[in-house]
């Protein structure tokens, strides 16, 4: 049980941390297009970033776009563009809240790598990985593989987005395999654990 635990919280920190720094590569945040139509205030600050389209207040964003759009997944279709939105109230982009749901989520994430490593402990340390980032891999395509269909995600957000999941993987469930949920053998009924 000690080294499930550890193996949860050493993942949990490996891909939380992979996952912050991902998102400054070229496919991550950079890749999309920032677009401010409201004043500059305390609460929309923090969405102040280097390459901003600075649309005059209400040109865009009008108080019917929003009481039609808030709290919804809706689809938008203009002469030229279909467009999907999701549209959250300023409140709910909260850094802290970011950093807490990121967290838990890669914490969930650990517990399910953690415990294919255990499943896998009679496995080289090379397979156990293999099959950790063939999971990745297929949460992967199920998840951007619909994206990039049925929302129109651009492929380069969502190639790297599986790219940087797969590393983040191999590398967290390699750690794991070589130092804390080491290979085991069955001798009999006997387990026997690399030290």
């Amino acid at each position: 049980m000690r080294q499930f635990i550890t193996s949860t919280l050493t993942i949990t920190l490996i891909l939380f941390f992979w996952s912050g720094l991902t998102q400054m590569l070229p496919w991550g945040v950079p890749s999309t297009q920032n677009v401010n139509t409201q004043s500059i205030s305390a609460q929309t600050e923090h969405f102040q970033v280097e390459q901003l389209t600075k649309l005059e207040a209400g040109s865009l964003v009008t108080p019917a776009f929003d009481d039609l759009f808030q709290n919804k997944i809706s689809t938008l279709t203009t002469d030229d563009s279909f467009s999907w939105i999701i549209t959250k109230p300023l409140e709910y982009y909260n850094p802290m809240q970011y950093f807490t749901i990121e967290i838990l989520t890669q914490f969930l994430v650990a517990i399910l790598l953690s415990w294919m490593l255990i499943l896998t402990a009679t496995l080289r340390t090379t397979q156990r990985v293999q099959i950790n980032v063939l999971g990745a891999i297929l949460a992967a395509v199920a998840v951007y593989g619909q994206m990039m269909n049925w929302w129109g995600m651009p492929a380069i957000y969502a190639l790297g987005a599986s790219f940087n999941l797969l590393i983040g993987c191999a590398l967290a469930s390699f750690v794991s395999a070589k130092w804390i949920i080491k290979r085991s053998y069955k001798v009999g009924w006997l387990v026997i654990y690399d030290r």
